[in-house]
């Protein structure tokens, strides 16, 4: 599986089987995008960065590293400290992906403007 950012300063390969998606509501995923955060995930040393000149990161308030691309704005990735996987915003996957919405989480957070409730899949 491969994927980038808009402007394709930073491109990347997925070596491992990524997780199906999880649509995040919280503030700081809201934040990053327009409305939520929707993210696979895969074990670190699956995810091989094959561009990364416009790659930039900080760390959010909660200590996760947040990466996009300088250039552009796109989302890429989040991690934490101590975690076995990395997270990869599905909106950079190149299709096919093959991945479908597992479940959306924190909807306590969502912003007053969302709909209230998400069928599952």
């Amino acid at each position: 599986m491969t994927g980038g950012c808009l402007c394709g300063g930073v491109r990347f390969e997925l070596t491992a089987p990524a997780r199906n998606v999880l649509v995040c509501h919280c503030s700081l995923c809201r934040r990053s995008g327009t409305l939520a955060g929707a993210y696979t995930a895969v074990p670190r040393s699956a995810l091989v960065l094959t561009s990364d000149a416009t790659l930039a990161a900080y760390l959010d308030p909660n200590g996760r590293e947040r990466s996009f691309c300088r250039s552009c704005g796109s989302t890429l990735f989040w991690s934490a400290e101590g975690r076995e996987t990395i997270s990869v915003s599905a909106g950079a996957l190149d299709d096919p992906t093959g991945l479908h919405t597992e479940r959306h989480i924190h909807l306590e957070d969502a912003a007053d403007w969302e709909p209230p409730t998400y069928d599952p899949p």
